[in-house]
């Protein structure tokens, strides 16, 4: 079996979240896992029991050229050295580029999965705006450059655009089982940046029920800080999600069948794709956080009692299966 590094991105949960399903499918296999995250990703790893977590700082879009840079140097250090003290044979990493780098001077086999792969290396569905894809395509393509194989995890299905790439099924968490809805409009947003959509879901007479470890101005919504297990509940009975456009949220949701009205930036093209292809697939709805209107969540949750299609059914290895897949293949 091999001794494999996994490193997290930590912008976000999203990136954790898948991780701790596929890590926990390698070590049923046999493999030994040691893993590294980033800020937003070590308590959602931690949760594990018995893990033992290491910190690996992610770079972010906040930090400019210079800290970017040095912080590329710092990290490629210590991953060269966490390779040699641990005796890696392979990495993987979920958004982490310095981990990759530091396979590749070391000559380390390594796999790049996430869903910003798609992007890299895969091909625009139809419908789907060819600018942003290209434009999140250089962004997405930094994070995975020198990676010896990539897995690419999408919602719907999407074609590779490489022989090295398998572009894989999300993997859900094995909690998550739909209940009868309770009525719950259900909210959550990445960058604590929905304040004007919260008040409009008020409202509109909702009483939503936002997971944010930040206090909420808007009078008349629930708050609950930000807990794995209760936010899996909550979904999980909801008559309907709010959020930010997030990859893992929306597969989620898919999965669950959970009518989404995805929210994004218009600085965030990843984003900004996600609600696209979820539109484009029939499976949800959204906007941009500047341009959604209060009308827009009233018609959108007007329609929720309405049902939503089924996915289309998709012969796709799950994301823990094509890691594991390609693990055997890297070390056989």
């Amino acid at each position: 079996m091999a001794r494999v590094r996994y490193v997290v991105h930590g912008r976000g949960r999203g990136h954790a979240t898948r991780a701790r399903a596929v890590i926990a499918h390698l070590r049923d296999l046999g493999h030994q896992v040691a893993v590294a995250g980033g800020r937003d990703a070590l308590p959602v790893l931690g949760e594990a029991d018995g893990d033992d977590v290491e910190e690996a700082p992610s770079l972010t879009p906040d930090m400019g050229v210079f800290r970017t840079l040095g912080g590329v140097v710092t990290r490629v250090s210590a991953e060269r050295l966490a390779l040699t003290r641990d005796a890696t044979e392979i990495v993987v990493s979920d958004g982490d580029m310095p981990s990759v780098l530091a396979a590749r001077l070391m000559g380390c086999p390594s796999i790049a999965i996430g869903h910003g792969i798609v992007f890299s290396h895969g091909r625009p569905p139809a419908g789907i705006s060819a600018d942003l894809w290209r434009r999140e395509a250089r962004k997405a393509r930094v994070a995975s450059w020198g990676s010896t194989r990539q897995v690419a995890v999408n919602f719907v299905p999407v074609e590779a655009a490489k022989e090295t790439v398998t572009v894989a099924r999300p993997e859900v968490r094995s909690e998550l089982r739909r209940s009868e809805p309770d009525g719950t409009v259900l909210a959550y947003f990445r960058d604590d940046n929905g304040e004007d959509v919260l008040r409009a879901l008020v409202s509109a007479g909702e009483r939503p029920l936002l997971f944010s470890d930040v206090p909420c101005a808007v009078d008349g919504v629930e708050v609950r800080p930000r807990d794995p297990r209760a936010f899996t509940a909550a979904l999980s009975c909801a008559r309907a999600v709010i959020s930010s456009a997030g990859s893992q949220l929306i597969s989620e949701c898919v999965h669950l069948g959970v009518p989404q009205f995805a929210l994004y930036d218009r600085s965030d093209a990843e984003q900004a794709l996600n609600v696209e292809m979820l539109r484009a697939a029939g499976l949800g709805d959204g906007a941009s956080f500047a341009e959604v209107v209060a009308a827009d969540l009233e018609g959108f949750l007007q329609a929720t009692d309405q049902g939503r299609p089924e996915p289309a059914p998709w012969d796709a290895p799950s994301a823990a299966q094509a890691v594991a897949q390609l693990i055997d293949s890297l070390l056989a």
